[in-house]
Formats: C-alpha cells, structure tokens, sequence
C-alpha cells in the first residue's frame, strides 16, 4: 500500500511539472526597428516621433495585426497640448494603437524586411496626429541555417525572412504563418 502511495505522489509530481512548464510557457514579443515617422496636426505642424510595430498575430493573408507605438518628443507634446486645449501633463509621451494591421512591401526580401502601415491618424488626447502615407517599417531578418540553434527571437527572424522568400516566388506560406504564431503565443514546437 505504501509503494502505491509513493508511485501516485511521483506521478502527481510529475503531472504538477509539466502544468506548471506548460503554463509558464511565454510567446515571443518581436517589433520591428524603432524608426522616424512624421506626422502632422490640423494646422500642419509637423509631428516627429518615433514608431515600432508589435507584432500580436500573422494573418493567412500575408498581413500582421500588432499594436503601433508612437513616441513623440517634449516640443511636440506642446504643440498637441495646444491643438487639443490641454495641458502638456495631460498628452502623454507615447501614443499606442492597437489592432493596427501591417503588409509586407512589394518586393521585400532579407536581410531587411520592409513593413507598411497606414496611412492612419493617432488619437493624441483630442488632437490628430495624421499619417497621410504609408509607414515603412524594419524588421532585421535572418537567413535559415545561419545559426545552429536559435533562440525564438531569432527563429522569429528567421521565419520573416522564408515567409519573403514565399511571397516572392509565389510558393505556400500556411506553415511560416502558423510558425510565426506559435511563436508569438507561446506554443510548442
């Protein structure tokens, strides 16, 4: 009775690691290269921040859906202060959007993956923020077999780099994007 007993706390033990592995797993959160972006306000003063893309999702239509990050320096939160009526305490230094949805430029390829987002128009505190064109945005891509073992940030890099590949050449893209979303949430391999 007692080697039962025994046997039934390893095994527990066992199940309890495994849960516990399983649910501490963390997906990959990658963003493109922080780069300039200049938008404008109504009275066309020119905004100049800085933007990253998050990617939160690849989409079967060669798109992303991720959250944009815009930061914008103290001389231009006074000009927004002032187009909203607001105080500068009240505009904060980095505008998030979410469930912004991004494509692959036409042609991209490693090492440098171009993004386009946009046109769009940030709410910053009452005041729009315009883009009238399109945001180029980066990703640093990797080429398969350059690493031995990569980490999933780099995988993630290497999976942006085969999916150009694809597009380009017209080949089958459904197991890069379902990779790119393991990584992103955190599934097994």
């Amino acid at each position: 009775m007692k080697s039962k007993s025994i046997v039934f706390g390893i095994a527990l033990i066992a199940l309890m690691s495994v849960t516990g592995a399983a649910q501490s797993r963390k997906g990959v959160v990658f963003s493109t290269l922080t780069k300039v972006a200049i938008g404008s306000l109504a009275d066309g003063y020119e905004v100049r921040g800085k933007v990253t893309f998050t990617i939160t999702a690849a989409n079967s239509d060669d798109s992303l859906a991720g959250t944009l990050t815009y930061t914008i320096p103290d001389d231009a939160r006074q000009k927004v202060a002032l187009a909203a009526g607001k105080q500068i305490s009240a505009v904060p230094s980095t505008l998030t959007v979410k469930d912004v949805v991004a494509g692959f430029q036409k042609t991209t390829s490693c090492p440098t993956v171009h993004l386009e987002v946009g046109p769009l128009a940030i709410d910053a505190v009452g005041a729009k923020i315009t883009f009238p064109r399109k945001i180029t945005l980066d990703i640093q891509g990797l080429e398969p077999g350059s690493l031995d073992k990569p980490n999933p940030q780099q995988e993630m890099a290497m999976q942006f780099c085969v999916w150009t590949k694809q597009i380009n050449s017209g080949g089958i893209r459904r197991g890069v994007i379902r990779r790119v979303n393991e990584l992103i949430n955190g599934d097994d391999q």
